[in-house]
């Protein structure tokens, strides 16, 4: 069918974050011959590439409309580019209706409005999201730009309270932390004041940044919430009223205790986003194929990754941790707004 894009220019591996160290238990078993095991992954990962493409033609030919896989880890200012680019390319005869199907970690708040805005220009006519897993921090905020969102039955958003990354001068150090946090802190300080514990309290009010850094810290969830507003309220939620957008904003970015909080269509219709619907029938069963496909695919390509800088994926296993503590299969994902 006209006008799709090769798979694999649209699909950007997930980013890879942590430590290696010997699995002792596996120290013994004999490391395969990289040169045979790297051709059959090429060939593995070339037939997904194929799977992918003819998932996405069906699923074309049932919507009966043009549809974009965005299946991008971390949203940056450089996919932008690639998305308008992509686009101009291969969907100037689409109409104004564009499906996205889409499975990111999140990013850029800014460069993921930026996206939506994109994405609204190609489908002024209909605009709609499929997630088949998860579309979290900042691409929540792509999700709800739309006239109809999809999501499958295990498929998840996540708050936009901001993850702010700043240099601690006294320790030397970057700290990860969200606006949220520092709400928390506040409060602990003057709690210990309150109760005497006065050495206590100032030892802590030293460890904090400089007050106009604070500032910019406590004003950064306004930019999530103003976006959210903004996408919100023209389009998937337009029959409400600014007051109601905002408290609907207000719970993205202020009511969760953490970052990873899991989303699922029922907690949505319970903060009042009512119009999600939830896959099922041949849309959820290609949609769902897409993923897994994809899926396998990072994951051959994460072991070639690894047999090419001499590690044995049997002898090795990764640890580490991320800000948020999500894991994504066997991947460390970390994701934030900034």
């Amino acid at each position: 069918m006209s006008g799709l894009i090769p798979v694999e220019d649209l699909f950007i591996n997930r980013s890879e974050s942590g430590t290696w160290q010997k699995d002792i238990s596996d120290s013994k078993k004999e490391v395969p011959d990289t040169r045979e095991r790297t051709v059959i992954i090429d060939d593995e990962i070339k037939a997904l590439e194929k799977q992918i493409e003819k998932d996405i033609e069906r699923f074309r030919d049932l919507r009966k409309n043009h549809c974009l896989p965005f299946f991008i880890d971390t949203i940056e200012f450089e996919v932008v580019d690639d998305i308008f680019d992509a686009l101009r390319e291969n969907y100037k005869d689409c109409d104004g209706k564009l499906d996205v199907i889409i499975d990111s970690s999140g990013g850029d708040i800014h460069a993921a409005y930026n996206l939506a805005m994109l994405f609204r220009k190609y489908g002024y006519k209909e605009l709609s999201f499929f997630v088949p897993r998860w579309a979290k921090s900042a691409a929540t905020l792509i999700v709800c730009s739309g006239d109809n969102l999809y999501m499958s039955p295990v498929a998840e958003l996540g708050p936009l309270d901001p993850q702010i990354n700043q240099f601690n001068p006294l320790e030397r150090r970057l700290e990860d932390f969200s606006p949220l946090h520092l709400g928390a802190t506040l409060e602990l300080i003057r709690n210990e004041f309150k109760a005497g514990n006065k050495d206590l309290a100032n030892g802590l009010l030293q460890r904090l940044q400089f007050p106009l850094t604070l500032g910019y810290i406590i004003k950064s969830k306004e930019v999530s919430q103003n976006y959210m507003c903004k996408l919100l309220g023209s389009r998937l939620l337009k029959n409400l009223t600014p007051n109601e957008i905002k408290s609907i904003a207000d719970k993205f970015t202020e009511s969760y205790p953490d970052h990873s909080y899991c989303i699922t269509t029922s907690e949505l219709n319970e903060i009042g986003i009512d119009v999600v619907k939830e896959l099922e029938g041949p849309e959820l069963d290609i949609i769902w194929n897409i993923y897994k496909s994809h899926a396998k695919k990072q994951d051959l390509q994460y072991e070639k990754n690894l047999l090419e800088n001499n590690k044995n994926p049997d002898g090795f296993r990764k640890t580490g941790s991320s800000g948020n503590g999500n894991k994504r299969r066997k991947h460390i994902r970390k994701w934030e707004i900034l």
